[in-house]
């Protein structure tokens, strides 16, 4: 009886402070916050929760996720590079315009590129992030390609000259050039982040304690801070739970009490039937002893 009473006891009262807890969620976000981070100075930023947090009650942060965004502020170095002429091998013969020499057969083109190179760099980004023990890194995106640009046509007359490819007969040549100008890109840029990152328990109980999460961006490069958010889980016994715990222990007997009355009253007919058949069989056995008086 006394285990049964201490297992049930435990269980009632378990079930009635599990019951008080409430669950604990929320987000805190820095938006907009365009502070440019650089080599020679590193920025020390907080996020501030206790406003969000019940922070006059018992409560516990079992979880603490952080995401961080930035920006590549460098702008591209531009480079010129080298200058070509190229003969693409193209030649288009046709009869031209109208001349007065009768000696010139036609026209020939003769097709060539003008090629201008532009090389484009842009170093890479490192960010670190500081937040108590936890230290996390960043870096911008790695950014290659080649464009093209066509700049337009060229016509220059090179003179009348005997046409190899007509039979030596005398033609009129143009040369025809097509500028182009072509840019190589290699380096970093654009938008990156150090995202969803969970943070130590040490760090989160710190939280928890002060309601304020500090932090220090530093690092490699010049890049811009453009926005942070923190996600927070956990839970809260708080000040109900105090305020009711003469509640809870008084709903655990109760319920003590309730589930006793059946297991008692079984209790009680299992030990009056053993009584009756203890004493029926006492009955018997006497009847069965002879007096011994009587010899």
């Amino acid at each position: 009886m006394t285990v049964r009473f201490l297992l049930v006891f435990t269980v009632m009262w378990l079930w009635s402070n599990v019951a008080v807890a409430t669950i604990l969620s929320g987000e805190l976000r820095l938006d907009n916050q365009d502070i440019l981070i650089s080599p020679t100075q590193k920025y020390h930023g907080q996020f501030d929760l206790r406003s969000k947090l019940p922070m006059g009650d018992q409560f516990v942060l079992s979880k603490v996720i952080i995401n961080f965004r930035f920006q590549d502020d460098k702008e591209w170095v531009r480079t010129p590079g080298p200058n070509s002429m190229e003969d693409t091998g193209k030649v288009n013969r046709h009869d031209g315009i109208a001349l007065r020499n009768k000696r010139v057969s036609g026209q020939t083109d003769h097709y060539y590129i003008a090629k201008r190179t532009i090389h484009m760099t842009n170093e890479e980004e490192v960010v670190e992030l500081t937040i108590g023990r936890n230290i996390f890194y960043g870096t911008t995106i790695r950014r290659r390609e080649v464009t093209r640009e066509n700049l337009g046509q060229k016509s220059v007359n090179l003179g009348a000259y005997r046409d190899i490819g007509d039979n030596h007969r005398t033609r009129q040549h143009f040369r025809i050039t097509e500028s182009v100008l072509e840019t190589y890109m290699d380096g970093y840029d654009g938008l990156f982040e150090i995202g969803r990152k969970q943070l130590d328990l040490a760090t989160v109980q710190d939280l928890a304690y002060t309601g304020l999460l500090e932090f220090e961006l530093g690092g490699k490069g010049d890049y811009i801070f453009v926005d942070a958010t923190l996600l927070y889980e956990g839970y809260v016994t708080g000040l109900d739970v105090k305020e009711n715990t003469g509640n809870s222990l008084f709903s655990g007997s109760l319920w003590l009490a309730l589930f006793s009355i059946p297991i008692g009253g079984i209790l009680w007919r299992k030990k009056s039937q053993n009584v009756a058949v203890y004493k029926s069989q006492k009955r018997i056995t006497q009847r069965r002893v002879p007096d011994q008086r009587a010899f």
